[in-house]
């Protein structure tokens, strides 16, 4: 046996030279130069362009069917399924919320007030046919007021300036009028403060607003603050007024110190007066009573007297009228008995006789009252 032939065919031949000993090969290729036949080649591996992408997801989306022909609009299936899905998303996102627990929200039907809604989740209708507003309802907010001359210095009820820094706590209590009655309830809540407590501070003196009336001061002001509010329908609870700082401006501390002065030393002298007052004013009017007093008995004295000799008169005249003779002589008698009680009397002996020329009755008196 020759040395070329074998079972698969010769192996040499001068124009065979390039098919390596495989030209016979039962899974060589055909073709070739030299006749003999090359293995087959594998298809390279290329990347996937864009349209393959799309129509392998509309494949599997879409459950598309057929040959290598692709049978007509089956991979279209899955784009209606996205935008439900799409729409489903958007309605649901805008037609549920959540409020937080310290917040509440208002409703508003194209752009008119609905409902006031709580926290948690809730519903509402898509936009635009309803959207809603939230704010911090249960948060409380702090304004300050004070810091500069316009706002700090107030005239206090005894003509005085005092300067006055304070803050305002306050939060929503109506979520509905904040949002649609006011335009700006912050600054509203400022101006009201600000006003309450000038209008507060002109009704105390400087003195107890400086020390005592502080916290009568914050009372009166939170008050005033909470009505004036309510009437303009802010929507706002005021919670509490903290009076910061209460003092006398720098620049009239020594015309405050003089106005003290002069107030103090008015004091004592009224003080003095009303001393002196207390202490002439019962005399007076002890002396004043002790005049009416005898005046009185005066009058009851000399009436009674005046009543007894009228009554005396009507007696006499009663007798004199029975007896003329005997009551003339004796009313005579009584009168020179009344004329002649205290004056001095002298019996003279009418004849003379030079034994005893005269009787002093007054010697005989006194020596007998002895």
């Amino acid at each position: 046996m020759s040395e070329g032939k074998s079972p698969w065919g010769s192996s040499g031949g001068s124009s065979g030279g390039n098919n390596g000993g495989r030209g016979n090969s039962p899974w060589g290729a055909s073709g070739g130069n030299g006749g003999g036949r090359k293995p087959p080649r594998r298809p390279q591996q290329q990347a996937p362009d864009l349209d393959n992408v799309i129509r392998g997801f509309k494949d599997k989306f879409g459950g598309s069917s057929g040959g290598s022909g692709g049978g007509k609009g089956s991979g279209l299936g899955g784009v209606p399924l996205l935008i439900a899905i799409g729409v489903v998303l958007l309605v649901g996102k805008s037609t549920f919320f959540t409020i937080d627990q310290q917040e509440e929200a208002v409703v508003l039907r194209f752009g008119e007030y609905q409902r006031t809604v709580a926290a948690g989740l809730n519903f509402k209708f898509p936009v635009p046919i309803e959207t809603y507003i939230k704010e911090k309802t249960r948060e409380i907010k702090q304004i300050n007021i004070g810091g500069n001359v316009k706002q700090s210095e107030m005239l206090t009820g005894d003509e005085n300036i005092v300067e006055i820094d304070f803050s305002v706590l306050w939060r929503i209590n109506n979520l509905e009028e904040y949002l649609f009655e006011v335009n700006d309830p912050e600054k509203a809540v400022q101006a009201v403060a600000e006003s309450a407590m000038r209008e507060v501070i002109g009704n105390h003196a400087l003195e107890g607003i400086t020390t005592t009336e502080r916290l009568t001061v914050t009372t009166a002001v939170k008050k005033l603050m909470q009505e004036t509010l309510d009437e303009y329908k802010a929507g706002v609870q005021v919670v509490e007024v903290q009076l910061q700082k209460a003092y006398v401006p720098p620049a009239v501390v020594e015309s405050y110190r003089d106005v003290v002065n002069a107030t103090q030393d008015a004091e004592a002298v009224i003080n003095k007066a009303t001393e002196y007052a207390n202490k002439v004013i019962p005399e007076a009017e002890g002396t004043a009573l002790k005049i009416i007093q005898d005046a009185e008995a005066y009058r009851g004295k000399e009436v009674a007297e005046a009543r007894g000799e009228a009554e005396r008169f009507r007696l006499v005249y009663k007798e004199y009228k029975a007896a003329p003779r005997v009551t003339r002589q004796r009313m005579y008698l009584e009168t020179m008995e009344e004329v002649y009680e205290n004056a001095d009397k002298m019996v003279l002996d009418g004849q003379n006789s030079g034994v005893v020329p005269y009787l002093s009755l007054d010697e005989l008196k006194r020596k007998g009252g002895k």
